[in-house]
């Protein structure tokens, strides 16, 4: 059962789909002990190597430039201040599925509104405002069914970034918060390489696939099966 959450893992973290949803849903449709929010993010680790590997040719660009370092350090502190302050909270959403129908519903309609998005921004014209904006928007996907990866692409489409340059800041906001959760979950479980390494392999498939649907102008259509899943979440609830 580890190996098949590693690979739900690496599938859904960077798809627009919510990985720790689809977590929920199969821990509670499949009687499968997650350990809560700690287990979930132990599959996290995969997927950070797989999202630093990825985008290591940006990352070595991006140390190069202070203010976009400094944009993606203050659109990392939601997500950790949100972490830190509601851990025990945020752990009650992932005992069932009773609030999973509205989260993803909320992923569903949000992607909706990207259809034919396409800005003139880049990384560098983004401003503090923005990088804040999509700061909190990445804080909110710490409950299970809102998509971290579908939120904070489509809150920078909204502000009028360039298709590839939305994915990879993305891309790079996730870094320290998937890492974050990663190390913060082995002092409560310990470290199994199965799931591991299958949430890696498979994260590296979502990466290009992640690429490639927001470059094409397909993003917008994961907000079918976002919509799917809080149908078959509500009716197996």
């Amino acid at each position: 059962m580890d190996k098949i959450l590693g690979m739900v893992q690496g599938l859904t973290e960077f798809l627009p789909v919510s990985s720790s949803g689809h977590l929920v849903f199969l821990s509670q449709a499949l009687n499968i002990n997650v350990a809560g929010v700690h287990q979930i993010a132990l599959l996290h680790l995969g997927t950070f190597l797989a999202v630093f590997l990825f985008s290591f040719r940006v990352l070595r660009r991006i140390f190069h430039n202070l203010k976009v370092l400094i944009n993606l350090i203050i659109s990392t502190i939601p997500a950790a201040l949100a972490g830190l302050l509601f851990e025990e909270k945020i752990d009650a959403f992932f005992s069932g599925l009773e609030f999973l129908p509205a989260f993803f519903s909320i992923t569903a309609v949000v992607l909706s509104l990207t259809k034919n998005l396409d800005g003139k921004k880049c990384l560098t014209d983004m401003t503090w405002g923005d990088a804040l904006l999509v700061g909190l928007a990445q804080a909110l996907a710490i409950l299970p069914g809102v998509s971290r990866s579908g939120i904070t692409v489509s809150t920078l489409l909204f502000l009028g970034l360039k298709r590839s340059d939305a994915v990879q800041y993305s891309f790079l906001m996730s870094l320290p918060v998937i890492l974050g959760a990663g190390l913060l979950s082995l002092k409560e479980v310990s470290f199994a390489p199965s799931p591991f390494l299958l949430s890696f392999s498979f994260g590296l498939v979502a990466l290009m696939w992640l690429a490639r649907s927001v470059k094409s102008g397909d993003f917008w259509k994961f907000s079918y099966y976002c919509l799917f899943m809080a149908v078959v979440s509500y009716f197996a609830g």
